[in-house]
């Protein structure tokens, strides 16, 4: 069997700001999760460089964070961003999102108190705001 290479492929994963706030109080609070996406595509290199803005927030502000976290893929070509396939808009940001779950809990885990742990986003929610948010450079 002949093994097809993939049209598209992550490259790297890098956290580019992170802050956390957090406060000892005994009451757990509910989190919030609020996700800005952002994507630049550079037709001359063929990478996709995704963007996520994620903030985080215990209602009774336990807890608080911003992460922006930078990802890069390599893919084949593509015509235009306008007819953009799936990979570029729920798999790419659903392979990143487990890499900022990941890091918030060891970071959470290493202040002295207890972890943090994001619950599972469907990404496929951020699509047509991701859509919206792609520049394509040459």
């Amino acid at each position: 069997m002949e093994v097809k290479k993939s049209e598209f492929s992550f490259l790297e994963f890098l956290i580019e700001e992170s802050s956390i706030s957090r406060k000892p109080l005994d009451e757990k609070g509910k989190l919030s999760i609020d996700i800005m996406p952002y994507g630049i595509i550079d037709k001359s290199k063929n990478v996709f460089q995704l963007r996520l803005d994620v903030r985080v927030n215990e209602s009774n502000d336990r807890f608080k964070s911003n992460i922006v976290a930078i990802g890069l893929f390599l893919f084949n070509e593509i015509s235009d961003a306008s007819s953009l396939p799936d990979y570029f808009l729920i798999n790419a940001p659903a392979i990143m999102f487990p890499y900022i779950r990941s890091y918030i809990s060891a970071l959470t885990a290493l202040s002295g108190m207890e972890a943090i742990n994001l619950p599972l986003v469907r990404m496929a929610n951020l699509a047509e705001k991701l859509k919206e948010n792609i520049t394509e450079v040459e």
